[in-house]
């Protein structure tokens, strides 16, 4: 049987802000480099296809409390996706979930290589899944507290998503419970960064500016994620087997506007610029656009390792 739900932590200071950083950037995270993080994710379900799908039934009093998440373009909440307490569940068939989906661009993915499972996503934010595509099942949820019963989810991807949990160990404890037994689990994360001439001229010009520290905690499961042993552990911990962890190479190469629109909204940098005060931000915006502006353009290249990492729920 797999674990019963816990009593979900109350927010911390450290889930609140990453939520609320979350919450800001909805909506916004678009172009080449969320199409890069996507083609990790349809990496990710290519390897964990259900091409050994594992029998799955609600039964007792979850088959009474279960209810289908409609395949539209209904965006649902936790607190009305399924009866009771705003848990989902389901009475047959395969499901599909990813955890942190973002705008939908590897749902379709997840559908060509699960033929005949229901797919859907699960995002904290409405604003992300009503950008999703239609067709699919999506729901607002917390990945720390997944609206699912427990045992009815056949596979579960979570791409980019490990190293922002403020509570690792509760988040994959969760994805465990919501799993059938044999039940595929994938995930993304990234393991180390290459050297980066243009972040590294971003970063000085904003100093420059008298920008102040990022007031929001970022990756705080890092230490983690980014390690083949302790992710490992982590997984087996959680009641998970048959672990399998890869280290591998990405590359991405935006174009100097390219980088410049997206470090002014997603990272620490961004969130660094938006306390300055109006007129030394667009003062700090023109130095590090005429600056960027004379880099080569390898110098934009951003690459590195990522851990892509699978298991199957014991």
């Amino acid at each position: 049987m797999p674990p019963q739900p816990a009593p979900p932590p109350a927010p911390d200071s450290t889930t609140a802000a990453i939520r609320a950083n979350y919450a800001r950037v909805a909506g916004t995270y678009a172009g080449q480099w969320a199409e890069t993080l996507a083609t990790h994710g349809r990496a990710l379900a290519d390897r964990l296809a259900l091409n050994r799908p594992t029998p799955s039934a609600v039964t007792g009093a979850a088959a009474a409390a279960a209810a289908a998440i409609p395949a539209s373009e209904a965006v649902t909440s936790a607190a009305t996706a399924g009866a009771g307490a705003g848990v989902v569940g389901r009475a047959s068939g395969p499901w599909v979930v990813e955890v942190g989906c973002g705008p939908g661009l590897v749902l379709r993915h997840l559908a060509e290589v699960n033929p005949g499972a229901r797919v859907v996503g699960v995002d904290l934010t409405e604003e992300m899944l009503r950008l999703a595509p239609a067709g699919f099942g999506r729901v607002v949820g917390d990945a720390q507290t997944l609206p699912f019963g427990s045992g009815v989810v056949d596979a579960l991807v979570m791409p980019f998503v490990l190293f922002h949990l403020p509570a690792l160990a509760v988040a994959l404890s969760e994805v465990r419970r919501v799993l059938v037994s044999g039940g595929a689990f994938g995930a993304v994360t990234w393991a180390g960064h290459d050297p980066h001439p243009a972040y590294d001229v971003w970063v000085r010009v904003i100093d420059e500016h008298g920008a102040p520290p990022d007031p929001s905690p970022q990756m705080p499961s890092n230490d983690i994620t980014s390690d083949p042993a302790k992710l490992r552990h982590a997984l087996q911990a959680a009641g998970f087997g048959e672990v399998e962890i890869t280290v591998e190479r990405f590359r991405h190469q935006p174009s100097a506007s390219e980088f410049l629109a997206h470090s002014q909204v997603i990272g620490a940098m961004a969130r660094r610029i938006e306390q300055l005060p109006p007129d030394r931000r667009t003062a700090c915006l023109a130095v590090a656009e005429e600056e960027l502006g004379r880099l080569d353009p390898d110098a934009f290249i951003e690459s590195g390792t990522v851990l892509y990492a699978t298991a199957r729920a014991t």
